[in-house]
């Protein structure tokens, strides 16, 4: 949830009536021309909150003291193990290459896995320092929608799943990430991000073209 300007009117509302009776029982005189810069003081801190939620919170001098969240923005490039078995041929299913991007401010956090044959989000989540005292855990709860021609049973099928991630290196800004994943299809397995670039891609063609740009450049 993010602060909008009506919860910070009632918030400065609040502290002004709190001002204004500590005033009167101190004895000092409170007049209506008192409140004129009212309207100032609440659009300056819609605009600082604003500022906040999409730029500051990031800054590192803010950071550990003030702001205590990873910076995951970008793509990801992601090298996932799962343990399902394809019934078809009894055999475990190969690591696979598939992509991640992050859109993220102080308040919202959202993962996008893109695959060649689904894509996975969160539909809810969590950003805790790690119980290891060394970076971060992201905890979340996501959908996965395979590819429409891949919508059955026998192929594939809708799920959903918790994973945790791991950061490491950089606080701020990770240079890795590890996670273990979960699903309601009773599969488990593991991701390691590897790499990342800056831009944030929708389409898993887009990011493997991002990435093989990156590698050759």
């Amino acid at each position: 949830m993010r602060l909008e300007r009506l919860h910070i009117t009632v918030f400065v509302i609040i502290a002004a009536l709190i001002w204004f009776i500590v005033l009167l029982c101190q004895g000092t005189p409170v007049t209506w021309a008192h409140s004129q810069p009212f309207s100032i003081v609440v659009s300056s801190l819609v605009a600082l909150g604003l500022l906040f939620e999409f730029v500051l919170w990031r800054q590192p001098w803010l950071h550990s003291w003030f702001v205590k969240r990873p910076d995951l923005r970008g793509t990801w490039r992601v090298e996932v193990q799962s343990s399902y078995v394809r019934p078809e041929t009894s055999e475990r299913v190969p690591m696979i290459v598939c992509y991640m991007g992050v859109t993220q401010t102080l308040s919202t956090l959202q993962m996008h896995l893109m695959t060649p044959e689904s894509e996975s989000w969160f539909i809810a989540n969590d950003v805790r320092p790690s119980p290891n005292g060394n970076g971060y855990q992201v905890i979340g709860v996501y959908t996965n929608e395979p590819n429409v021609h891949l919508r059955d049973g026998r192929i594939s099928e809708m799920h959903q799943g918790a994973v945790i991630i791991e950061t490491h290196g950089p606080v701020l800004r990770p240079k890795t990430l590890t996670a273990k994943y979960w699903t309601d299809r009773k599969t488990t397995g593991t991701m390691d991000f590897t790499m990342r670039v800056e831009n944030v891609c929708t389409r898993f063609a887009d990011a493997q073209l991002a990435f093989s740009s990156t590698v050759t450049s």
